[in-house]
């Protein structure tokens, strides 16, 4: 079997993500109260993306593994009534996915030459941006209670797929109003949410053109 490399890291993170937003939608409407399996879905995509890390960077695969397993160990504790760990769940994803959009960013920006591996990359940051600001919500749920209409706040697992909704409708700049932020941090980080989803995509698409005229050019 093929190794999974830095030429094809994307394809299996594009996937993992694609099948943990169907698998919480699902979750969400046929079984509300599967937080383990969501659980699960979330380790199991985070496991992906650092599948394709270059393995000569052990720094960076130790800081995923360590933040990876906070947030898992953290997220078992929190289904015991005697724990409620939600904050330091969501604090370890919402770092792991910072720095995992960072270096998305690297891979794909610094490249010389585009390939369909860093166009699902470009793909993978702008779901990771929706995912992770989705996980910043729910943070800001556990904190303010009454931050969010439409979002009540309950056990983060079982809040995610609306979060993940949220977000992305916020991303898109789509904005139905369902849900919307009723106190001012939460009214911050939506409209620096909406800012950073419409730059995004122009200054990527950009980019990417960018350096595959100059790759047609250097082949001329």
């Amino acid at each position: 079997m093929k190794p999974i490399s830095k030429d094809d890291n994307f394809y299996f993170l594009f996937f993992a993500l694609l099948i943990l937003f169907f698998g919480c939608a699902v979750m969400q409407q046929f079984f509300p109260e599967g937080q383990k399996t969501v659980l699960g879905l979330i380790i199991v995509t985070l496991a992906a993306s650092i599948a394709g890390i270059n393995r000569g960077k052990a720094i960076y695969r130790s800081w995923y593994g360590v933040l990876l397993v906070t947030a898992s160990v953290s997220g078992i504790f929190s289904f015991f009534e005697d724990y409620d760990l939600s904050i330091v769940t969501l604090s370890a994803l919402l770092a792991f996915l910072l720095s995992h959009i960072y270096s998305a960013l690297k891979q794909v920006m610094q490249t010389k030459t585009v390939t369909t591996n860093h166009i699902i990359g470009s793909l993978c940051i702008y779901l990771l941006l929706g995912l992770a600001w989705a996980t910043l919500y729910l943070l800001i749920l556990e904190v303010f209670p009454v931050a969010f209409t439409g979002l009540e706040a309950k056990p983060w697992l079982t809040n995610l797929f609306n979060a993940l909704y949220f977000s992305f409708i916020t991303l898109t700049t789509v904005g139905y109003g369902d849900i919307s932020p009723t106190v001012p941090v939460a009214q911050f980080f939506v409209f620096l949410e909406s800012i950073i989803g419409s730059f995004y995509l122009a200054i990527m698409v950009a980019s990417l053109v960018s350096i595959r005229l100059t790759q047609m050019q250097e082949k001329v």
